[in-house]
């Protein structure tokens, strides 16, 4: 009896301690009380957002892409200004708020022209409007894309993405809700 409770002590000890790393340092939620906001104010999940900002900056707010996208999203200046919601400039996109407003703006943009289809607004974010527009057209993915594996993306770095954002979304929701 002593040696399965020390067992299940044992066990629920290194399940604690899993958690504890993987919230502290695998699956972190920095900025939630912004992300929280922009997201509600565009009717997006935080959570979606989170897996977003996760994949495409860590949590790096001044990280800089070889495509000199910016920040936490990873905002192009010519994308801030195309979403007109504030005026930005090359400082002010660093700002966490200014950043996660204009990537919750225009990635709520992408939903709404894939008819709230997050998958295909997922891929959007990563490869551009035109090009998710070409693959519907030209048969490659479906305007119902629903699956993140076994895709007929033809960027494989859209592919990658699409699939990492969703497996992180999937983890935040466990470890979160």
């Amino acid at each position: 009896m002593k040696k399965f409770l020390l067992y299940i002590t044992l066990v629920l000890f290194s399940i604690i301690v899993m958690l504890y790393i993987l919230k502290t340092f695998v699956y972190p939620i920095k900025y939630f009380d912004v992300i929280k906001k922009e997201a509600k104010n565009n009717g997006i999940d935080p959570y979606l957002i989170l897996s977003i900002i996760k994949n495409e900056s860590n949590f790096n707010i001044y990280v800089n892409s070889s495509k000199n996208a910016k920040g936490l999203m990873q905002i192009m200046m010519s994308t801030a200004k195309d979403i007109n919601i504030m005026d930005v400039d090359s400082e002010s996109i660093y700002d966490i708020e200014t950043n996660i407003a204009l990537g919750c703006s225009y990635f709520a943009s992408l939903v709404k022209r894939y008819n709230g289809n997050y998958y295909l607004a997922i891929c959007a974010y990563n490869a551009g409007m035109g090009n998710v527009d070409k693959w519907i057209e030209n048969g490659n993915i479906s305007n119902r894309l629903d699956i993140a594996s076994n895709v007929n993306i033809p960027f494989s770095e859209t592919k990658k993405y699409l699939k990492k954002v969703i497996y992180t979304y999937k983890i935040y929701k466990v470890l979160y809700r």
